[in-house]
């Protein structure tokens, strides 16, 4: 469910006198297992010196400037040692740099052309818009941090239903920004153009929104809605007796938490965990490492080092510092032999941050039963994140066991886990492909919230 991401800045270019000017745009294509990303440079002279801007489209990164540079017989150099990012090319003529990427103990070619990549997303909602747009603020009370967001509604004078859309695992902004793709405010704008309001917000510590991302854990989230579930409680233009709540993915955790603790009234469940998270990962590991081409046995070795680790993290009750120096250990106590110390390090960095360990020690049969709202849980044959047929059947399963007969399921056939159209479903497509999400889902969902809500 982590999003795979390249981290890149952008970088400061000073040049001394040379023949050509490099002023204008510059962009390239850095390829790594199967990934391709593009990056554009706009280079501008600034008195003596030259300057750029470096952007990412498909990570939302927008004239980015940064670090020092050196061209020298027609060598360009360029370092970034805070993030162990070289770049050297040579300047082989007017409109062509040569050269390659370098990163910690990775070397990856990148040349650099004239002209500039922008990524085409014809489903991205473009103001002005026929509805009430308010930006707003509201406090989560129990940990002092104020958190923005957006509210859409059909009109502005009135009483309307509204959806709090809940954001999968990662720093995610208002739009749950990824790959250049905005979905949720392609949510937003379907959802209220339907009839239905919507309160999106930035997480802790992106956007606008106060606090630290590294240091929130699932139960800080779930506290994060619940003060968006009670700042619409107050407001004269929502009709109380209908607010729910639509999850993505672990926001697909968060939204049926916070429905036993508040009266949500309907709730959406987008490629939500049913079966244990430790089970989950294990999942979608494989199913990973079955894209990029391992056969079953390797796929069973290369998971057994996880599933020991995940089963340690699942039976310890250490957290923060404690939980990394006992994971430390154990790492090292069994694997020390078979694995370097950088690949064990980066493994612990990885499993005992608070999001992922609060994954792994989930158990959605627990909290499912107990829900007792209508739910619509929807899945995509192609997602390889959060598995459909598994989850969709558990959810399902505990939801009807707990005694919830309004529930609706719905897997959609070639669809990925950000409910693209795909071919199949790897990460590396969620960037090339051009749709945001399939209308096919965006249909579904606006029928079942008219159904729900006109009961």
């Amino acid at each position: 469910m982590k999003t795979i991401y390249i981290c890149l800045l952008a970088v400061l270019l000073s040049f001394s006198n040379y023949a050509q000017d490099l002023s204008g745009d510059w962009t390239g294509k850095l390829k790594f297992e199967g990934y391709t990303l593009d990056l554009n440079f706009k280079i501008y002279k600034n008195e003596s010196d030259h300057v750029s801007l470096l952007s990412v489209p498909a990570q939302s990164l927008n004239d980015f400037k940064a670090s020092s540079t050196s061209l020298v017989d027609s060598i360009l150099k360029i370092e970034l040692k805070p993030l162990g990012i070289k770049y050297q090319g040579k300047w082989s003529s007017k409109d062509t740099v040569v050269g390659n990427f370098f990163q910690n103990n990775l070397s990856l070619k990148l040349n650099l052309i004239r002209g500039h990549t922008k990524l085409n997303r014809p489903q991205e909602p473009q103001p002005p818009f026929k509805y009430y747009v308010e930006d707003v603020v509201f406090r989560n009370e129990t940990d002092s941090i104020n958190l923005a967001g957006t509210l859409t509604l059909p009109k502005k004078e009135g009483k309307f239903p509204v959806i709090i859309l809940i954001s999968g695992s990662g720093p995610q902004d208002r739009n749950s920004t990824i790959m250049g793709h905005k979905p949720f405010l392609l949510l937003a704008h379907e959802l209220t153009q339907s009839g239905v309001g919507v309160l999106r917000y930035d997480e802790r510590g992106v956007g606008r929104s106060e606090g630290d991302f590294q240091e929130t854990s699932l139960d800080d989230f779930v506290s994060d809605a619940k003060s968006a579930y009670n700042f619409l409680k107050v407001r004269n233009d929502v009709d109380q007796q209908n607010i729910g709540l639509l999850g993505h993915s672990i926001g697909g955790v968060i939204a049926p938490k916070l429905a036993l603790q508040e009266d949500v009234s309907f709730m959406v469940l987008l490629a939500a965990p049913g079966i244990d998270g430790d089970e989950m990962m294990l999942k979608q590991r494989a199913d990973f490492l079955k894209l990029r081409g391992m056969n079953a046995t390797q796929v069973e070795q290369s998971n057994a080092i996880f599933e020991n680790t995940y089963n340690f993290i699942r039976t310890t009750s250490a957290r923060g510092k404690q939980l990394e120096a006992e994971l430390t250990q154990f790492m090292t106590d069994n694997y020390a032999d078979t694995m370097l110390e950088k690949e064990l390090m980066a493994i612990v960095e990885q499993l005992s941050s608070k999001e992922i360990v609060g994954l792994l020690r989930s158990r959605p049969s627990e909290y499912l039963g107990l829900v007792d709202c209508p739910v619509l849980a929807i899945g995509g044959t192609n997602d390889f994140q959060v598995s459909s047929k598994e989850n969709l059947e558990a959810i399902e399963f505990a939801l009807k066991k707990g005694g919830n007969e309004a529930v609706e399921v719905k897997e959609f056939e070639g669809v990925n886990h950000l409910f693209q159209e795909s071919e199949t479903g790897d990460i590396s497509e969620y960037a090339t492909i051009e749709q945001t999400m399939s209308p096919e889902v965006l249909a579904y969902i606006k029928d079942w919230l008219t159904r729900t809500l006109d009961k």
